[in-house]
């Protein structure tokens, strides 16, 4: 059983459509979709239509979307937008309502609950009241923009969605790359569409709010690494990473149509690889590297083994 799991990524989204055209031309389709925050909403869209000309149409809308249908339309209205909210303490410096109607614009009228879908799907939210991770598609009744809408609302960016009396944001802030989620649910064979941060080397950050983020960024990265070796020996696991465009603002829509082309041409390559080499393993140093990172003075870089529970009583 095949799954593809999707990171967040905000405006970066349009990657994932790129490289979901290269698999599904490639001949691998999936009987299950994960994604969490843009990977929610193009998890969702795919999910309606899981071929080759869905594929197409994702990509076409990545590359033909326009600042103005989700966000404001230049700088000055966006900065105003954040002063004005900020100021009159607003749950987020930009409001939902464009990027509601957006995803609903593109989700087909006969597809609107999880129970319609030709595949199952799954998509991931954060409860800001609880401090856990929802998973939606377990219930057939459920809305599938309801669920889009929780996993894209970004801490800050946008207002946590509330139903039932809880606050839901971006499912990122607990699991970016859900990929033990697909594993449990079934999967062998795990495609992981990654367009988030996976180890790359960065440059040096500055400013109170930058740091914030690089911090956000870190625990996210240590939360891949152990999905990606809770998965280890249980499903055939893919992990495609595209780190092109970083630094782009959630915002900047202006990139479309390259972003879509350099996802396809990296997925494109990687299914180019060896079968052996398209198999991922935990993206941290082995033991025999750690004495060897440059990094403080008498320190090295650790990561625990997983100990496994004991199988039995002792004698």
């Amino acid at each position: 059983m095949i799954a593809f799991v999707l990171s967040g990524g905000g405006s970066r989204g349009a990657l994932e459509a790129g490289a979901l055209l290269a698999l599904f031309e490639g001949g691998i389709r999936p009987n299950i979709l994960v994604g969490t925050s843009a990977g929610a909403l193009n998890a969702g869209f795919i999910a309606t239509d899981p071929t080759p000309v869905g594929a197409a149409r994702l990509a076409e809308i990545w590359s033909t979307v326009r600042r103005g249908e989700i966000f404001p339309p230049n700088d000055v209205a966006l900065w105003l937008t954040f002063a004005w909210r900020f100021l009159t303490g607003q749950d987020g410096l930009l409001s939902s309502v464009k990027l509601r109607r957006f995803a609903q614009q593109h989700l087909p009228s006969d597809k609107h609950r999880f129970g319609d879908l030709p595949v199952r799907l799954y998509v991931t939210a954060a409860d800001l009241n609880a401090g856990v991770l929802y998973l939606w598609g377990e219930f057939a009744e459920a809305e599938i923009l309801d669920a889009m809408m929780a996993s894209a609302a970004h801490p800050t960016l946008f207002p946590p969605l509330e139903l039932a009396g809880r606050q839901l944001v971006d499912g990122g802030v607990v699991a970016n790359v859900p990929i033990t989620i697909a594993v449990e649910k079934g999967a062998t064979e795990v495609w992981v569409i990654n367009v988030g941060y996976a180890g790359q080397a960065q440059p040096k950050t500055r400013g109170a709010l930058n740091i914030g983020q690089r911090a956000l960024t870190t625990l996210i990265y240590q939360q891949l690494l152990d999905d990606i070796e809770e998965s280890q020996g249980r499903a055939i696991l893919h992990h495609i990473v595209i780190d092109a465009f970083q630094g782009l603002a959630p915002w900047d829509l202006s990139h479309g149509p390259q972003m879509v082309e350099e996802g396809y041409r990296v997925a494109k390559e990687f299914l180019g690889k060896p079968a052996w080499e398209r198999v991922a393993v935990p993206a941290a140093p082995s033991e025999v590297d750690l004495t060897q990172q440059i990094g403080p003075p008498g320190a090295i870089v650790w990561r625990p083994r997983r100990i496994s529970a004991p199988t039995g009583r002792g004698s």
